[in-house]
Order: structure tokens, then sequence, then C-alpha cells
């Protein structure tokens, strides 16, 4: 899973550059469309997984901590 955080952490960090490069070129979202919802849409795919795969790891853990309780 941290190999999963540091992914999304990464994509995060890329499309902040990528607004601020917009930004700073004066150009609009409308104008590189394809990049920054490329890149967005990763984005929500990684964030999807992550919370997926958060879950599945607490409902694993905690039917660790019931056996272990006997």
């Amino acid at each position: 899973m941290s190999s999963l955080e540091e992914a999304v952490k990464r994509l995060e960090r890329a499309v902040g550059r990528l607004e601020k490069a917009a930004i700073r070129t004066g150009e609009s979202d409308a104008e590189h469309p394809g990049a920054l919802a490329a890149a967005k849409a990763d984005y929500a795919a990684l964030l999807a997984t992550t919370e997926s795969v958060a879950t599945r790891l607490d409902a694993a853990i905690l039917r660790l901590d019931r056996a272990l309780e006997g």
C-alpha cells in the first residue's frame, strides 16, 4: 500500500504543477483539456483504489483481531 500512496502523492503533485503552469502561462484548463483531464482521471482512479485497499485492510485487521481474541 505504501507504493500506492506514493503514486497518489506523485500524481497530486503532478496535477498541481500542471495547474500552476497553466496559470503562469495565462492558459485556461480549456486549452489543455486532454492532459489535465487525463491526469485528473488517473488521480480519481488511484484515489478510488486507495480507498478500496484501505477498506479491505481495515476489514482484514478487524478479522485478525477477532480471531486473536478467541
